[in-house]
């Protein structure tokens, strides 16, 4: 009988240990998704593209370097309209960011494709990729496989300097 009780709650250990590891995994999934939302509509504003957006339990954190104390208050008012968001903290640094003055949309194009190049999966989802470059903005069109692979699409765009914008509403994965 000791036996059994032991079994027992061993399998009831074992189901909430495994519960609990689900559970994680599917909201950290969640988070991810949050994150990379919160990107799509914070990059389409003008001067924003350095902000970085981290999501946890609900609370979104904002770090980065704006030119403007404006710019700061404007990704934190997006960040605050989304759904789901219950805490904003901005840490984004307001002051110097780089003179991208003198830059061309076709080396911004050339960098980006560089950058493509160097991720193996990436690069073979390129071909099912739309990119445009116009007046530093830049779009992003196509066909990736999961939220994971648009997630480092997204950071890879975003360590080319100098875009204004980024706008990924046409990506489906």
């Amino acid at each position: 009988m000791h036996r059994h009780l032991t079994l027992a709650v061993a399998a009831v250990l074992a189901l909430v240990v495994a519960g609990t590891a689900g559970s994680a995994k599917a909201q950290s999934q969640a988070e991810f998704k949050r994150q990379l939302k919160a990107e799509q509509v914070l990059y389409k504003e003008p001067g924003l593209m350095e902000v970085t957006v981290q999501s946890m339990r609900g609370m979104m954190m904002l770090t980065g370097n704006v030119a403007t104390d404006d710019q700061s208050k404007k990704a934190e008012e997006i960040i605050k309209g989304m759904r789901g968001v219950k805490e904003v903290r901005n840490r984004i640094r307001v002051g110097k960011v780089d003179d991208c003055s003198a830059a061309k949309d076709a080396d911004l194009m050339a960098k980006v494709d560089k950058e493509i190049e160097n991720d193996e999966e990436l690069a073979q989802a390129r071909r099912k990729l739309d990119i445009s470059v116009k007046d530093r903005n830049i779009s992003l069109k196509g066909e990736l496989k999961d939220y994971s692979q648009a997630g480092s699409l997204v950071n890879m765009v975003k360590r080319v300097p100098c875009f204004n914008s980024l706008n990924f509403d046409g990506l489906e994965y």
